[in-house]
């Protein structure tokens, strides 16, 4: 019996540490991801077009942020929030929106994911998702009078990555604790 409680005692701490590691080394998702998207209706019509998920808050595996697309058949872009998860693998992602709909998905890269949809119903589609971490860009301020989720006007401001520390370890691949320009050119690029 005291053998059986030792080794159960091992196991739980084990287990303790593995969870508290992989919400500590979870993937760091914050910042702007860009890219296109890829629309079929049930009637087979096809679109695409681009969007913007911003992530600004994630703890361990969870994060939140909103979405950024230009609505359907005229320009004006609109905007969602969302939450999600990071799977037990480090690589599979599941978002849901704020007014209806779930996406899946999965880290591809180092700086890309691919986002999944599917709505059933009258208004059946499917919509995939290629985007790219943004480093630096450009992005969308809501400006929403009337309140309808409808961003009547953009301003574009700058925006910079959240965490600058963690993209300078990646960086610096030999680990001297400098920054060549090479690695950083290389790091840019997705090399």
């Amino acid at each position: 019996m005291k053998k059986f409680l030792c080794c159960s005692l091992v196991a739980l701490v084990f287990m303790m540490f593995s969870a508290m590691a992989f919400a500590a080394g979870a993937p760091e998702l914050r910042g702007t991801w860009g890219g296109a998207v890829k629309l079929i209706t049930k009637d087979g019509d096809i679109r695409e077009n681009k969007a913007v998920f911003v992530i600004n808050k994630q703890d361990g595996t969870m994060f939140s942020g909103y979405k950024i697309w230009l609505a359907d058949k005229n320009d004006n872009a609109e905007t969602e929030p969302f939450c999600g998860i990071i799977d037990a693998d480090g690589t599979r992602l599941y978002l849901a929106e704020g007014e209806d709909g779930y996406l899946q998905g999965e880290i591809t890269g180092k700086q890309t994911i691919s986002l999944y949809y599917l709505e059933s119903g009258r208004k059946a589609k499917a919509i995939k998702y290629n985007l790219e971490r943004v480093r630096f860009t450009r992005g969308f301020i809501d400006i929403d009078k009337d309140g309808n989720k409808t961003i009547i006007r953009s301003e574009i401001v700058n925006v910079y990555p959240l965490n600058a520390e963690r993209i300078m370890r990646e960086a610096d691949v030999n680990k001297d604790g400098k920054l060549s320009k090479t690695e950083w050119e290389n790091w840019k690029n997705g090399k």
